[in-house]
């Protein structure tokens, strides 16, 4: 089965390509519904059947905080300053380790993950 993902506004595109180019079935809010909100972006990933690349915070606020329904695995990036050349290895990383149901921060070193 591929994984499908979404990726927020701020993915990089180049990365959003590669994923796209190792086969991973892949939309960018950027491409398909600029400007959208946070809530939309999570009702549209949710709607998908998606799992959301992001590297905005807020999302997790969103769900744990207010209670907004999560879609299939949120994985956060917290990668600074974003190398693009190592961005690829890393998702794939954190794609392999994640599982539905679980909200990801990701790292250069690893990642921690805490259940919806």
């Amino acid at each position: 089965m591929i994984l499908k993902l979404l990726a927020s506004e701020n993915f990089p595109l180049p990365a959003i390509q590669s994923l796209i180019d190792a086969g991973y079935d892949i939309f960018s809010v950027a491409k398909i519904s600029p400007g959208i909100n946070d809530r939309a972006i999570l009702s549209l990933a949710r709607e998908s059947g998606r799992s959301l690349l992001t590297f905005d915070v807020d999302f997790g606020d969103l769900v744990f905080s207010h209670g907004v329904e999560p879609p299939a695995a949120i994985l956060y990036f917290r990668l600074h300053p974003v190398i693009l050349d190592e961005l690829l290895t890393i998702t794939l990383c954190a794609l392999n380790e994640n599982q539905p149901g679980y909200f990801a921060v990701v790292y250069r070193e690893g990642m921690g993950l805490r259940k919806f």
